[in-house]
């Protein structure tokens, strides 16, 4: 043992062992057991630039682009705001497809352990983690946005399929990755039982202010 002590930092010299692969195991997570339940802050860095002005006929899911207001899938823009020293972290974002928006839904108050989806019997309830409801004891939101143009000095993403409403507040924001992010063969709950005709992802009929 005495002889590899003294060997080993020779070969970590040498670069032939990475000193890393020799330190001893470590435990981070135990002197913070009891911070787990602590509250905690966070602070937008940006702004969601939205066509939808009220919920009624904004996309459900950005995927909807059915019976909602403008027709279709709308583009607005993600803006990072400019004195939070966020220079440069659009860097290399403009070549994925899609981007993760994490934002707050801040005009959401209160909600419930049951709830009904749009989708499904009409008077079936589930537990809200097992839905996209959008009132959560953290009313924190998840969008897959495609990326049409990133503007790094200007620090704007302007996106296509939004379902947020304007004025939303911005938390982070990640490139979406196929390999790490898509799951084809996912089984979706119930989701995978609803029907056609159970489907009410749609707003219908709309009020006529968002046909026009």
């Amino acid at each position: 043992r005495a002889c590899v002590g003294l060997v080993l930092p020779l070969l970590c010299r040498a670069g032939v062992v990475d000193p890393r692969s020799l330190r001893p195991p470590l435990e981070y997570t135990d002197a913070f057991a009891d911070h787990a339940a602590a509250p905690v802050t966070l602070t937008p860095i940006g702004v969601i630039r939205s066509p939808y002005k009220e919920r009624f006929g904004t996309p459900r899911q950005p995927t909807v682009t059915t019976q909602v207001s403008g027709g279709g899938a709308q583009r607005g823009c993600i803006e990072l705001w400019p004195d939070a020293g966020l220079d440069h972290t659009l860097r290399g974002l403009a070549g994925f497809d899609y981007c993760w928006a994490i934002t707050l839904m801040h005009l959401n108050a209160g909600w419930k352990p049951l709830v009904r989806p749009p989708r499904g019997p009409r008077r079936a309830k589930q537990g809200v983690f097992a839905t996209r409801a959008p009132h959560r004891p953290n009313p924190i939101a998840l969008s897959a946005l495609k990326v049409v143009e990133v503007d790094e000095a200007a620090l704007r993403v302007t996106v296509e399929g939004l379902d947020l409403l304007d004025g939303t507040p911005v938390l982070d924001l990640k490139p979406y990755v196929p390999y790490a992010d898509s799951f084809p063969r996912a089984k979706a709950g119930w989701v995978d039982e609803v029907r056609a005709e159970e489907d009410r992802l749609g707003y219908w009929p709309p009020p006529p202010h968002l046909l026009q």
